[in-house]
């Protein structure tokens, strides 16, 4: 190795192996990680970092801060579910819902808010509505996994429905992207848990939105890329 070194050192080809080598071990930018400027974060915390920053009201603080909370409900739920069926979508989502979590975190620190998260502790919360709702949730998806996808459909249900709420309350530029975006995700991972659901002969009914959003949202496809504001494609360039 050492021999191996010195030779990649005098034809000047080191800082690529020790590039290679830090991928192969996930420390390197690798597709959607930590500083590659790509996927959900890297897109939307820099668009974030780049769009003014205007006075927030009261009510904005309160969405962001319930907005923080609700997405790791979604997280622990997710990954109390997989753990009980082994079910990787699960896992899967559960990984966006963490970067949903980071994304909101993001804002929160931009206007200097304190993180309502103080335990990541999985199932721990400081609001007792969701503290409750996790507990739950939790207990009605161990039953089976049709249960246990229908929980999934109604997590999103809740978070797209609360989303449509504090995007009417907010004038931010930011968090409204922020909430574009979050929607976004949600209406994906609802297209998900219902096609789960139908190939295992099972439905959902809408709880929150009503029936005919839902059937809006599944039966539409998959979206990607990043929203602005208005929930248009954002083909703007980030400057990160």
């Amino acid at each position: 190795m050492k021999k191996l070194f010195i030779t990649l050192l005098l034809v000047g080809l080191l800082p690529v192996f020790l590039l290679a080598q830090g991928n192969q071990h996930g420390n390197g930018p690798g597709k959607g990680g930590k500083g590659s400027g790509k996927g959900f974060n890297g897109g939307i915390e820099a668009l974030i970092a780049n769009l003014p920053y205007q006075e927030l009201s009261n009510a904005e603080k309160t969405g962001m801060l319930r907005m923080r909370e609700e997405e790791k409900l979604a997280h622990d739920v997710y990954m109390t579910l997989f753990r009980t069926w082994d079910h990787r979508m699960f896992k899967n989502i559960a990984r966006s819902e963490y970067r949903h979590m980071e994304a909101v975190k993001a804002m929160l620190k931009k206007y200097n808010i304190p993180d309502p998260i103080t335990d990541n502790t999985i199932g721990i919360f400081s609001d007792p509505e969701l503290q409750t709702l996790y507990i739950n949730l939790t207990a009605d998806g161990s039953v089976s996994l049709i249960e246990a996808l229908r929980i999934g459909a109604y997590i999103e249900d809740l978070d797209l429905f609360d989303l449509q709420k504090f995007l009417k309350r907010a004038d931010n530029s930011d968090l409204k992207t922020l909430y574009q975006n979050l929607m976004k995700g949600s209406r994906n991972h609802l297209r998900a848990f219902f096609s789960q659901l139908t190939q295992n002969g099972a439905s959902y009914k809408g709880q929150h939105l009503s029936q005919a959003e839902i059937d809006a949202i599944v039966n539409s496809p998959m979206e990607k890329g990043l929203l602005d504001e208005n929930g248009n494609p954002y083909y703007g360039h980030i400057g990160w």
